[in-house]
């Protein structure tokens, strides 16, 4: 059966990547919630998607509006700083129906613990957290720490909660990946690709054959799922947001749909289930 994932929360209800998306989306009762990490000058592993204050949505502490010239790398902000910055008030201008309201960038401990705790004595299953880490050797000490050190950093704010059967590592960057599978702490992995002709190039960067391989939803085929299959990875697809798009990825049997939009994508699985 497919499974649902909700992307940075569930992004096209809520602020991305905040307390109260992440919360809002597992308690839908959806197979896990998917975030991006990054990290803060002191070290702290920080939810966010770009290394940087995102202009379209976040607001200085004097409630003014992040310059594009000056974004502000978060690898050269301590954690105490980045969190005066709101980003979620202002909205995402690309989700007209994304709810306004005051939410900060959380450290990734803290959306485990709070997730968690929000769905303690309910119905729903805990769920799977895939976190993917924002590296790129391009960058290497510029907006993140080198893969070593970025590795070492996210495992050892994991390793507490003892949920590694329920942590799927994703990344573009095949450097962490190794490392964590080196590491075999028991944590899921997966690669990250756009395009499916890439996959290839991917494995041959890589010591091991990872649990997922993620592709763009609208490059993938049913042609590629099988190969996907054949390598014997999952196939997930992101990031996927209207109903028919799930409908016919559900048909050719993919193994979970990455969504802004977790609700839709349990109504296409109870619509098919009919």
């Amino acid at each position: 059966m497919t499974a649902v994932y909700g992307h940075r929360g569930a992004r096209g209800v809520y602020p991305e990547n905040t307390l109260e998306g992440f919360i809002y989306a597992a308690s839908l009762g959806i197979d896990g919630i998917e975030l991006d990490v990054v990290i803060s000058k002191d070290n702290k592993v920080v939810v966010s998607h770009e290394p940087w204050m995102n202009p379209k949505t976040c607001t200085r502490p004097n409630l003014s509006k992040v310059s594009f010239l000056k974004r502000k790398n978060l690898y050269r902000m301590n954690y105490a700083d980045i969190k005066l910055y709101d980003c979620g008030l202002r909205g995402h201008p690309n989700f007209p129906h994304q709810k306004k309201m005051a939410a900060y960038k959380p450290l990734l401990a803290e959306v485990i613990e709070k997730t968690e705790a929000a769905l303690l004595n309910t119905q729903y299953s805990l769920p799977i957290y895939i976190i993917e880490i924002k590296s790129n050797w391009i960058t290497d000490n510029q907006l993140h720490p080198k893969p070593e050190e970025f590795a070492r950093l996210v495992m050892d704010e994991l390793m507490p909660f003892n949920i590694n059967n329920r942590i799927l590592i994703q990344s573009f960057d095949m450097r962490p990946l190794n490392i964590i599978h080196k590491a075999n702490k028991g944590f899921m992995l997966g690669m990250l690709v756009r395009s499916p002709r890439f996959i290839k190039r991917r494995m041959k960067a890589l010591s091991f054959v990872p649990d997922t391989c993620g592709v763009y939803h609208k490059l993938t085929s049913e042609r590629w799922l099988n190969k996907i299959h054949a390598w014997g990875m999952k196939a997930l697809v992101w990031t996927q947001n209207e109903k028919s798009d799930m409908l016919n990825h559900i048909k050719m049997a993919v193994d979970g749909i990455i969504t802004d939009y977790p609700e839709i994508a349990l109504e296409a699985i109870k619509e098919l289930g009919k």
